[in-house]
């Protein structure tokens, strides 16, 4: 996604701020994607203006990096702005802020993010690599590689960049600690068509979520061994008791979901019920 600098500026904003008009914003799409990704939620509203709220300012700089963007300050906002777009920059300075040196603008990076719950070996280009867990830190593989794990390693697709980075948080859920963390991407869905492993979807319990297990996940596991959602058994008592009702008040369109696996439908039934969603962080 390319940002300019008038987004970056209303970024920098939101973030000294905590909230802003989401007018201000020329890519309406970098909104949606804030959104999604838990980084803000709707605030107040009038007839012809809508705000949005700082939630999670960590999440926004998940989606510049995600981008393409060596960002993780306002620091590094102003820095950028400075150096790109108030400047002829030169290819070591845009090298310093993007992942490409040929444009002002970075496209987004293609690859999978991943993490482990305990040293786990897999295979790079035919060479075998150690994913080792450390708190604060994932792993990044390009596309161009060929990525390979044994058919006994369990992958665990996650919405949120925090489970792969604080990945040994979540030790405590999973029996089977030989598990590969990978974030939902385009190439991650492209990933797993290939693959004959056992998939488990950890993501928030709102029906975002569920929509995409649903619908972008499910149909690209024909070749895998099982599939399921991660549901914990006192899953209506944590919505009910800690659930959000923004989660499910943003999500109307995905009300209508339709599944034939029961502990997915009764995860549907209880949001719908309880009109609140229920993010993955609150489980630790």
């Amino acid at each position: 996604m390319k940002i300019n600098k008038h987004d970056f500026l209303s970024l920098k904003t939101l973030l000294e701020d905590g909230t802003i008009t989401e007018g201000k914003f020329k890519n309406k799409s970098i909104v949606e994607s804030l959104k999604q990704n838990g980084s803000v939620k709707n605030a107040k509203r009038t007839a012809k203006v809508r705000y949005i709220e700082l939630v999670k300012p960590e999440n926004i700089f998940s989606f510049l990096n995600h981008q393409g963007y060596n960002i993780n300050s306002i620091d590094d906002i102003e820095s950028y702005i400075s150096d790109i777009f108030d400047e002829t920059p030169s290819r070591d300075t845009i090298q310093k802020h993007t992942s490409n040196t040929k444009s002002k603008l970075s496209p987004s990076l293609e690859g999978l993010d991943v993490s482990s719950l305990e040293d786990l070996d897999i295979k790079i280009d035919d060479e075998v690599v150690t994913i080792r867990p450390h708190n604060g830190m994932g792993y990044f593989l390009f596309h161009t590689q060929k990525i390979e794990v044994s058919k006994d390693t369990i992958i665990v697709g996650v919405e949120n960049y925090q489970v792969v980075w604080f990945a040994k948080k979540y030790s405590s859920l999973f029996e089977n600690k030989k598990v590969l963390f990978v974030v939902v991407n385009t190439y991650m869905l492209k990933w797993i068509q290939t693959l004959e492993n056992e998939y488990i979807h950890f993501g928030d319990y709102d029906l975002a979520g569920i929509n995409i297990y649903l619908n972008k996940i499910l149909p690209r596991l024909k070749k895998a061994q099982k599939y399921s959602m991660f549901i914990p058994d006192n899953i209506e008592k944590l919505i009910k008791d800690n659930g959000n009702f923004e989660l499910f008040k943003n999500q109307r369109g995905y009300q209508n979901l339709i599944t034939s696996d029961a502990k997915v439908d009764n995860l549907i039934q209880i949001i719908n019920k309880h009109k609140k969603g229920l993010e993955q962080e609150f489980l630790i």
